[in-house]
This record gives structure tokens, C-alpha cells and sequence, in this order.
């Protein structure tokens, strides 16, 4: 995969994202990667191409953002926290 991203706490490809859907007290934990570059493995992985990928690209932790549902509804979801990927 390359060099490892940063750990600045911003969402981009190759970090470990923990993520909290408004309206849900779960938290959800996920690689922002390709499939290509994805980890094998437990981990979920979402392409930053995806909508959740792309509404959340560049958040800094604690910043919520909002994307469009399959269904034409609206979601928004809150970045908690963003580390590199050490796989």
C-alpha cells in the first residue's frame, strides 16, 4: 500500500475510520481503502469512491458530515476517530 497516511485524526485513504451514524449510539470502525490495497481479514472495507467514503474524505475527528442514501434519503455521520492503518 505504500507509505502510511499520517495520524493527523483526518479521514483519507489507508486509515482506520471509527465512525457514529446520527440517530445510532453504535459505533462503526472500517478501512477507507480500495480493495485493491484492503486488508485481509475482520476489517470492513469502504472505498473512498463510496458515498460514506466521499462525504467523509478530509473530516477531521469530531466533524460530522452528511451523504445521500441509496434511497434518496439523507444521512449524516460523525468522525470519532482516524489512525493509519498498520495492517
Amino acid at each position: 500500500m505504500g507509505e502510511a497516511p499520517a495520524n493527523d485524526g483526518l479521514a483519507e485513504p489507508g486509515k482506520v475510520l471509527t465512525v457514529r451514524y446520527d440517530g445510532d449510539d453504535a459505533e462503526e470502525v472500517f478501512l477507507l481503502a480500495t480493495r485493491e490495497e484492503g486488508a485481509e481479514g475482520e476489517l470492513e472495507i469502504y472505498s473512498p469512491e463510496s458515498p460514506l467514503g466521499r462525504a467523509l474524505l478530509g473530516a477531521k475527528e469530531g466533524e460530522t458530515r452528511q451523504y445521500e442514501l441509496p434511497n434518496g434519503k439523507s444521512q449524516k455521520v460523525t468522525l470519532i476517530k482516524a489512525v493509519p492503518y498498520t495492517g
